[in-house]
């Protein structure tokens, strides 16, 4: 009898899990024609988070937008501010949670699940070795898709350090261009990628850099016989119903300005794979899901890009979570999920990191929700 009751237990136990792993998967199908027009979202359940969130955000003085999710609900939703302060007194447009920002280097993730997807299809892998796709590139044969992807290819960064990557001349064209809010050349970095020296020997140390990715974005094109853009298009926003997300310089519904009242953005043409990603809190909110659950690239996988105890393919790990912050000139912003509860923190700034942080102000609000909810 006893072993019967046992068994019974054992058996309700499993019906549940996969009752509960199939509507999870479900909600995860129905997110992506998910959409939200409100102005703000509060989930009743959350109700005292939420005021204690608002009120965090507007005393701080805080500008842009803001959503907290717990698995496929929204927790909490909101827009600061206006989406340009220059503009004149009619058209001082509040910024709502469907407005768009540059979302800088949270682009990376995308362009590694794309690359994902590429090797998932065998149309490449990750030891390849980049010279395969850059046959002048002469330190190709030491560099592979997996050194670009963890960020351990020892190569220059043609962004944060320009001044190294490219000639004098060249550099100042792009420093004067990113001003004017001007394109520059789309071959730049391939032209001088040879040129640029190697800060350290591939494979031996992890270096934050741009370069990385976008020469990823430039194999996707190679690989996949389509333009960057268009494959994240089809791959990753439609998949994804990220109907609000665009890879256009400069096509944002905010605009954001520094101490000098400038307006600029990175010269699409060195953003790409890298930072060239538009996007909203929303659609990032869809994108925490689906790619966390095996919609973008299969559960194996998404665990071989997160296994890392610091930078994997495209997202930083540290203990239960994963996350990306993005820096350009004149926005900021952070994506954060917490596997533990199934967490979503997303924060854009259409201002720039000195004004405000969104890193700090996410990792507050994860704070205020750890707080709320315990």
């Amino acid at each position: 009898m006893e072993k019967q009751t046992r068994t019974h237990v054992f058996f309700v136990a499993v019906s549940l899990f996969i009752l509960t792993s199939a509507l999870w998967l479900a909600s995860c199908s129905n997110i992506k024609k998910q959409s939200w027009n409100d102005s703000e979202v509060i989930n009743p359940k959350y109700r005292e988070f939420a005021g204690a969130a608002d009120s965090y955000l507007t005393e701080s003085g805080f500008q842009g937008a803001v959503l907290i999710g717990r698995g496929d609900k929204i927790v909490f939703a909101k827009g600061y501010g206006v989406c340009d302060v220059k503009a004149a007194a009619p058209e001082k447009v509040p910024i709502g949670i469907n407005s768009t920002f540059e979302a800088g280097s949270i682009s990376k993730q995308m362009t590694a699940a794309a690359v994902m997807q590429l090797v998932e299809k065998k149309k490449l892998a990750v030891d390849d070795k980049i010279s395969k796709f850059f046959s002048d590139f002469e330190a190709g044969d030491k560099i592979t898709i997996e050194m670009l992807l963890n960020m351990r290819s020892g190569l220059t960064d043609h962004i944060n350090s320009a001044d190294e990557f490219f000639p004098k001349n060249i550099y100042r064209h792009i420093e004067v261009n990113q001003m004017a809010c001007k394109p520059v050349d789309k071959n730049l970095v391939l032209t001088y990628l040879s040129e640029a020296p190697l800060l350290a020997e591939p494979d031996s140390t992890y270096f934050y850099c741009n370069t990385n990715y976008y020469l990823l974005a430039s194999i996707i094109e190679q690989v996949s016989g389509m333009s960057y853009s268009e494959y994240i298009q089809k791959n990753i926003f439609a998949r994804c119903g990220m109907n609000h997300s665009n890879l256009e310089f400069q096509k944002t519904d905010t605009r954001g300005y520094d101490y000098k009242g400038r307006y600029y953005s990175i010269p699409a043409a060195l953003a790409l794979g890298c930072g060239d990603v538009n996007s909203n809190v929303t659609d990032l909110f869809k994108w925490n899901i689906l790619f966390t659950s095996g919609k973008v690239v299969k559960k194996k996988t998404f665990q071989k890009m997160i296994d890392s105890e610091s930078y994997g393919y495209g997202v930083y790990r540290h203990d239960d979570s994963i996350f990306h912050a993005g820096v350009t000139n004149v926005f900021n912003s952070y994506d954060g999920y917490y596997f533990d509860g199934k967490v979503s923190v997303i924060v854009l700034c259409n201002c720039p990191v000195v004004k405000i942080n969104a890193t700090s102000v996410a990792r507050n609000l994860y704070k205020l929700y750890e707080e709320n909810n315990n």
